[in-house]
């Protein structure tokens, strides 16, 4: 019998054949690195061979869920997948919120998923109540990701759980993504133009096992506290009627409310933090539009649409097509540029780039997605327009990390200037640009240092890192240091324990979460012997193998891990604390800081064989 919170099973598929294979769960490989995304990065580093292209069928898709999933503690339900990701040809980490799939998978009777190979012809995978088919999705190709959605919900029913990819990614666009049941996002980066390479358009799970815990009195015990911990929240109303709204004034509340049709969570999720919207008036009155936040649907209004409903519309278009926004704007704004210095001749440029436009926007989305005139030349992404365009554009172009646009920063979409975790972690995260707050206080937030070690603490920061963290100024007004890169450490081990376990790391859930908490949490349900330093231990050894499955594929500091240099100009990055210029030379020893807290090669960010030998790794690191 397999441990509790454990469906008990991985399915192995080879697309190229036709073999689906069924195995039983590792149960050492669980224990040791506790599930979801640590047992994605383990299974991946497993499936992954070095020197392979992302797009190859030889890359595999890892999909999986944490022992969390599928009971009802709050907002268990994450889906995560590892893959290689064609934008910064590196192996990185998507997460997605589940809405109903990840939870479906696990009662099907399934923790894991390796997807391997390329199939003939479209296809789709079914996963049933203990059984997995490849089925034809030849009357799928073609269409987007809401009427893929809808024709399967159509012969599955609902609370079927549907992964999907639009046209984007049937033509592998590189900044094309996977999307769960239309609301929730998987794969900044390429993940969605990986499913396209393999042929596959879309997954479908759907389960009736249950999920058994391994002590039910414990359970019951810890649930019904963190439960009423959650209720007696004074704000808990407030963010379960207005979500993100609350935090970001982009979107006007009183508008918000006018087109609101209903909020939607993730399984087990008390806030619900998705929205459904219906335009109330005008040309577009009537459309309906779910997402997975509704200042989502704000972001052409960032790039100069006047009309919110035109916002909305063109965003439906967008996720329909299942193109990453902010690659998408910036790769636009990037051309228009080139066309007015003539690099790329204005003939070839129809319509006139407008991104303030919604008939433009439309009519270059469709031409990207489809691979029609200049937009097969867009569809490769910043990578591909400077390599066929030469040192020429390079001037032009935006900041990029691993060859992606930044949500944050110098020329980027949002308003944003100091440098904080997110910010270092764009760059440091194997995976590149994302939105990953890892529960850090300097996430969109400019707060006063003495508040931090309270967070830190429940992020389970160790008491003699705090100082090494925070650093108090010689004079009693002055202001004090934030060591971002160590903070950062301490954020991306948080990040994994949240992501094995399946807990949102969203502000409005992670708050509620402590080291302490999770390893109670998963020393009831699945009953593996877990105290916070034994839960710590394993997020290290994740976060530590997947550096270094990118270390064995070429992966280095010197080409995958440095910085724009806007954002060192005047209009660049200000250090978080005292508000100063940053400095390279400043991010450098943030990078070391980074570096040493992990225990890595300070030069190199190669795990030193202490390391190794701490979090047990010696295995992992010979192949």
């Amino acid at each position: 019998m397999s441990p509790g919170g454990f469906a008990g099973n991985t399915i192995y598929v080879d697309l190229s054949t036709g073999v689906i294979e069924k195995r039983p769960l590792d149960l050492g490989l669980a224990e040791k690195f506790q599930g979801g995304l640590g047992l994605c990065i383990r299974l991946a580093h497993e499936a992954i061979s070095p020197g392979r292209g992302a797009l190859s069928p030889e890359n595999p898709i890892v999909l999986g869920t944490g022992p969390l999933v599928g009971t009802h503690l709050p907002a268990t339900s994450r889906l995560y997948a590892v893959t290689k990701l064609p934008t910064s040809g590196t192996v990185g980490w998507c997460g997605s919120g589940g809405v109903n799939f990840a939870c479906m998978l696990k009662n099907a009777g399934f923790d894991h998923v390796v997807i391997r190979g390329r199939a003939e012809r479209p296809v789709y995978l079914e996963i049933f109540n203990d059984d997995m088919k490849i089925r034809d999705a030849g009357h799928l190709w073609g269409k987007g990701v809401e009427e893929t959605d809808a024709i399967l919900w159509e012969k599955y029913g609902r609370p079927t759980g549907i992964l999907a990819i639009g046209q984007a990614g049937e033509n592998l666009v590189p900044f094309s993504m996977a999307f769960v049941e239309g609301l929730a996002t998987l794969g900044r980066g390429g993940f969605g133009a990986v499913m396209g390479s393999k042929n596959l358009k879309a997954v479908v799970a759907r389960g009736e096992r249950g999920i058994r815990v391994a002590d039910k009195k414990r359970y019951k015990e810890v649930s019904r506290a963190f439960l009423k911990s959650m209720r007696e929240y004074p704000y808990l109303k407030e963010w379960q009627d207005l979500g993100l709204v609350k935090s970001f004034p982009l979107v006007p509340v009183e508008q918000y409310k006018a087109m609101k049709k209903r909020r939607v969570a993730c399984v087990s999720c008390p806030v619900g933090c998705k929205d459904v919207v219906e335009i109330p008036d005008g040309e577009y009155r009537g459309l309906v539009k779910g997402t997975s936040s509704v200042i989502n649907l704000y972001t052409p209004v960032i790039y100069g649409f006047k009309d919110y409903r035109e916002s909305i519309r063109f965003m439906a278009l967008l996720d329909d097509y299942g193109l990453d926004m902010f690659e998408f704007f910036g790769i636009m704004g990037f051309t228009a540029e080139l066309t007015r210095r003539g690099i790329i001749p204005a003939q070839d440029v129809d319509p006139e780039i407008r991104v303030d436009s919604l008939a433009s926007m439309s009519a270059w989305a469709e031409k990207i997605s489809l691979r029609r005139g200049l937009g097969d030349l867009l569809a490769g992404g910043f990578p591909g327009i400077l390599e066929a365009l030469g040192p020429e554009a390079e001037p032009f172009a935006p900041s990029l990390v691993k060859g992606m646009h930044p949500y944050a920063g110098p020329g980027s979409s949002l308003p944003w200037d100091l440098f904080g975790t997110m910010e270092l972690g764009q760059v440091l995260d194997p995976r590149g640009p994302h939105v990953g707050a890892g529960g850090s206080p300097t996430y969109f937030a400019k707060r006063p240092l003495e508040v931090f070690p309270k967070h830190l603490r429940r992020m389970g920061v160790p008491e003699g890192a705090l100082g090494r963290i925070l650093q108090k100024g010689e004079a009693e007004d002055e202001e004090g240091i934030l060591r971002v890169g160590r903070l950062l450490r301490y954020s991306h081990r948080w990040f994994a324990i949240l992501g094995s376990l399946g807990v949102c790391a969203r502000a409005a859930i992670n708050r509620f979460y402590s080291v302490s908490a999770c390893a109670e949490m998963a020393e009831a349900v699945t009953g593996f012997p877990t105290d916070p330093e034994t839960l710590e231990l394993r997020a290290d050894r994740s976060w530590t193998l997947l550096r270094i499955m990118n270390l064995r594929d070429g992966f280095s500091r010197n080409k995958q891990e440095t910085l724009p240099d806007r954002w060192f100009r005047e209009d660049g990055f200000k250090d978080y604390a005292t508000g100063d210029p940053l400095r390279p030379e400043t991010v450098e020893k943030m990078i070391e800081d980074y570096y040493g807290e992990w225990g890595w090669d300070l030069e190199t960010g190669a795990p030193t064989p202490e390391t190794i030998a701490r979090l047990s790794l010696e295995e992992e690191s010979k192949k």
